[in-house]
């Protein structure tokens, strides 16, 4: 068997049906690059690249493996579970280097733009143990299912915020030359997965304080509330649905959307409801999903009788002030989804994308609308505004963007924008690119008239897009007004008595937690001796391990992790590093632990209090 054939079966054995594919993508090759094999000084082979009138040597021909074995010491301590992110493997001395001299299983990445070159590579090492050492994902261009978007989701599972820290990234020499665009393409991709990461903690962090406050305040209106599949019974999907946001080209066209009254289903952010309402134009739905929204936003007395799409992490100030139908989704909080389920309707989620206009377009898409028309999403700073005017003042000034990042634009050639809005443009691009390639006959129509270029996207102005999509006519309120609640009146019952019962098991998680707690003195009481007993040691640990499932087995207990989403980074970074002696790591894993589990029990104690007076007069 040759060494390619051996590597084909390695890789084989770690994802399913690989060799299948790497030989699918060799009958397939494009020949772009004249790769030569050749010796060093010293007999290791290494490959000489041709590529149109540029010739590169991967490796060096004396010390072929000197720069890697440097390259290694370099990165210093590598903790267990390391994320590498390395662009290239035609020197493979470095994936020998990182592999043979890191004691530590390792997740590396190794991203190769060239199938001509992987294909190489298989031929001229044997692969079996570095595979059987640390996770290792080769991703190849060329090879079926390794795209740039699969990619980012392959990173999306590497790059967690706890490992962000610990993470290296490489490019071998010459493939920045070699394939430039590849390069920028890579670095980008891990940057904007880094970046997303890094902005998801934050927002857990800034909305952690409230979010259960906001839950336990809404939680009520389940009770009497719809769920979104419901609309697909009896939302027409033959009419376009149109998003209403907040960006400021809505200045230009917002009076045209009288004419698609009655004849779309139109939905709009918080942030557009005045705008709108200040037009003579009602929309159909409105939405509010962020918890720190201010109730001025929506205060107008034709708003309280709209419909209104919200999560249970909502402001509950709105949610209060409104007093028409409210439409939830599953958002994965599990005390709700043992209401949900009482519903007996489907599970049914919405793809947030950050923020509530992707929230909108998400759940236009997810109840069967084919035609979806984009107005006020600029994702950008038009006219060097941020939003339309009536929105948070009636009148927006405008803002210096002469330091933005600049993106393409619809009309311009480019447009100034922010980190977060090019986070939900990213999200669009993605999102639609997705949905089209399942089904062909979505249309998304920009009718921003400004802003950011969305990618598959048609753009015209509103006025068109009305003319031509708004053919047929429908009246929304009699629509939903055709919906029954999502309970019963025995499940809104049971929904009732589920909620007052909360603060009862939030107890429980308390006693539960102080029993941990008791655990973990116990082991750090054992490590303090000289000489620690290994198998009591292991005791300790299974027990603690036995009363962590105790735990995370209510329902509730997500709660108090979300709430304490900093400490859970903390015991979640400590998988990273390691401790010179038993005694040492035992120490540390009782410290952690018994600091961890006091603020459970104190947060258990909070819900316990906070439950019993929300839901008391429920």
């Amino acid at each position: 068997m040759t060494t390619y054939e051996k590597n084909l079966k390695t890789l084989a054995l770690h994802y399913l049906e690989i060799d299948k594919r790497i030989e699918n993508a060799k009958e397939n090759m494009e020949m772009i690059l004249e790769v030569q094999e050749e010796k060093s000084y010293e007999g290791e082979k290494i490959l000489k690249i041709k590529k149109e009138d540029r010739v590169c040597y991967l490796n060096g021909k004396r010390d072929t493996s000197e720069a890697a074995k440097y390259w290694v010491k370099t990165l210093g301590v590598l903790h267990r579970n390391t994320p590498i992110l390395m662009m290239g493997i035609g020197n493979y001395s470095y994936l020998k280097e990182l592999a043979k001299q890191t004691e530590n299983r390792l997740i590396i990445v190794v991203y190769e733009p060239s199938l001509q070159i992987f294909l190489k590579f298989l031929e001229m090492i044997d692969i079996k143990s570095w595979m059987e050492r640390h996770l290792i994902i080769f991703w190849v261009d060329g090879v079926e299912g390794m795209d740039e978007k699969n990619m980012r989701e392959v990173l999306e599972q590497v790059l967690k915020y706890e490992a962000l820290e610990y993470c290296k990234y490489f490019i071998l020499p010459n493939y920045d030359t070699l394939f430039a665009e590849k390069a920028l393409m890579f670095v980008k991709t891990c940057r904007d997965v880094a970046l997303k990461e890094v902005s998801r903690f934050a927002t857990n962090n800034l909305f952690a304080g409230v979010m259960v406050k906001n839950l336990f305040s809404n939680a009520k209106y389940l009770c009497n509330g719809y769920k979104t599949t419901q609309l697909t019974e009896v939302i027409p999907r033959d009419i376009p649905g149109i998003v209403v946001a907040a960006g400021p080209s809505l200045d230009k066209n917002i009076r045209e959307l009288k004419n698609a009254k009655g004849k779309a289903f139109i939905v709009a952010v918080d942030t557009a409801i005045k705008p709108l309402l200040r037009e003579g134009i009602i929309p159909d739905m409105f939405a509010v999903i962020d918890a720190l929204k201010p109730l001025e936003l929506v205060k107008v007395e034709e708003a309280r009788q709209i419909p209104l799409l919200s999560t249970l992490n909502a402001s509950p100030e709105i949610l209060d002030y409104h007093k028409g139908m409210k439409f939830f989704f599953n958002e994965g909080y599990l005390f709700a989804e043992e209401i949900f389920r009482r519903s007996g309707h489907r599970s049914g989620d919405v793809s947030c994308g950050g923020s509530v206009a992707t929230s909108l377009f998400s759940l236009l898409y997810k109840i069967g609308i084919q035609t979806i028309i984009l107005v006020g999403q600029d994702l950008a700073y038009t006219d060097n505004k941020s939003y339309a005017n009536g929105t948070f003042h009636d009148v927006i000034e405008e803002e210096d963007t002469s330091k933005f990042m600049m993106v393409k634009g619809n009309f311009e050639e480019k447009v100034p924008t922010q980190p977060n809005l090019k986070l939900f443009l990213d999200w669009y691009n993605r999102y639609i690119e997705g949905i089209k390639e399942r089904d062909k006959g979505f249309r998304v129509i920009n009718a921003t008239e400004g802003g950011a270029f969305i990618r598959n996207t048609e753009i015209m102005t509103l006025r068109e897009a009305i003319e031509q999509e708004c053919n047929k006519s429908v009246n929304i309120q009699e629509c939903l007004e055709r919906l029954p609640l999502m309970l019963n009146e025995e499940a809104q019952k049971w929904s009732v008595e589920y909620l007052k019962s909360l603060s009862k098991e939030f107890k429980t998680i308390k006693n539960d937690a102080r029993k941990l707690r008791n655990l973990y003195y116990k082991l750090y009481k054992l490590c303090n001796k000289r000489n620690v007993d290994c198998k009591e040691y292991r005791g300790i640990l299974k027990k603690i391990d036995n009363q962590k499932k105790v735990l995370e087995r209510a329902s509730i207990y997500q709660l108090i992790t979300i709430t304490m989403s900093n400490a859970q980074y903390i015991l979640l970074e400590e998988q990273y590093e390691q401790r010179e002696s038993l005694q040492e790591e035992g120490k540390e894993i009782a410290q952690t632990g018994i600091t961890y589990i006091k603020d459970v029990e104190k947060c258990a104690e909070i819900f316990q209090e906070y439950s019993e007076e929300v839901f008391r007069d429920l």
